[in-house]
């Protein structure tokens, strides 16, 4: 029995499914792992990479497995089925092959929500990881220990509800939030200008030096909006981000103008593309080639709510957040 985290949409989930992307392979056509990682090779430019262990780990669940998906403050866990599908509604999710799995819920039919806060200290400090799956044999006996409680006690229901109603406000919030973002009808400033200091913002509540560049900083293509440094005793990291304030989808002109930028090849930077909107699969394969990461719209306004108690009441003002009590009910 393997025991695995593995990142999917709650959209997913509610179905009883996990999902992994690579839209131009169908996992379930392949009997096994190898014949998957051969096709990827050969149909992406920049073949499997260092994403090879992360495809078997998904590829090589079989019914009986135990898989956790962390979920807004709370994770939830089933038992995998084993069915493998692909489902090309789910590209725009990077969730399009998808595995069946039996997730627990309660007698009312909802997904049950473990509260983060009910995980010890080395299972939570886990489920922060970006990785899409992780091995989490080493938890074994806490998730069968929690997955007994739910069996004997019907545990968790009362949280599962309120964590439930939590995530579905914190969802309406955040969508809404990155509809004015991308709309303009915040206050944020106009030309980009506003959106490059709120994400100079966030990196410097993270801990960097953050500087927005000039305009006018090369005569030919190249750009960079922003720079960030962060270092301290074991490691040093360096930024050099690309801002666009799009709607809809952005095209891969912010990563052409990322890629002919090359002033500072003394200094190792992780190159950073971020926009409101969405990219297609092309932009992310050439962003994959280019070993540039991207950051989208939805992924963008998750940072922002991770940090929304930090930021300055001025930003917050912009907006448009104000800060008062919810009932649920």
């Amino acid at each position: 029995m393997k025991f695995l985290m593995v990142r999917s949409p709650i959209s997913i989930v509610e179905k009883d499914f996990i999902g992994h992307g690579r839209a131009k392979v169908d996992f379930s056509e392949y009997e096994n792992v190898s014949q998957v990682i051969d096709e990827i090779n050969k149909l992406y430019p920049e073949g499997i990479g260092r994403k090879k262990n992360s495809v078997k780990r998904f590829f090589n669940l079989k019914k009986g497995d135990i898989v956790l998906v962390p979920i807004p403050n709370a994770i939830t866990l089933g038992v995998v089925n084993g069915k493998k599908y692909f489902d090309s509604n789910e590209i725009k999710n990077k969730a399009c092959n998808l595995i069946s799995v039996n997730f627990f819920r309660t007698n009312e039919g909802r997904i049950v929500r473990i509260p983060r806060k009910s995980l010890t200290q080395g299972l939570e400090s886990r489920l922060r990881l970006r990785q899409s799956n992780a091995d989490l044999t080493e938890f074994k006996d806490e998730i069968i220990r929690i997955i007994e409680s739910i069996k004997i006690n019907g545990a968790y229901k009362q949280e599962t509800y309120i964590l439930e109603r939590v995530a579905e406000e914190e969802d309406k919030f955040k969508h809404d939030l990155l509809a004015s973002i991308t709309s303009g009808t915040t206050w944020l400033s106009a030309g980009g200008n506003g959106l490059e200091k709120l994400i100079k913002e966030l990196l410097i509540i993270e801990g960097y030096t953050a500087n927005i560049q000039s305009k006018r900083q090369t005569s030919n293509i190249s750009d960079i909006d922003i720079l960030a440094r962060r270092t301290d005793r074991f490691s040093e990291s360096n930024l050099m981000i690309q801002v666009k304030h799009h709607s809809n989808i952005s095209s891969s002109h912010g990563l052409t103008q990322l890629i002919a930028f090359n002033d500072f090849e003394d200094i190792d930077y992780q190159k950073w593309f971020i926009t409101t909107a969405n990219v297609s699969e092309e932009t992310l394969e050439r962003a994959l080639q280019n070993n540039i990461k991207v950051m989208i719209g939805s992924e963008f306004v998750d940072w922002l709510y991770q940090h929304i108690d930090d930021l300055s009441k001025v930003t917050k003002q912009q907006l448009g957040i104000i800060e008062i009590p919810l009932l649920l009910k």
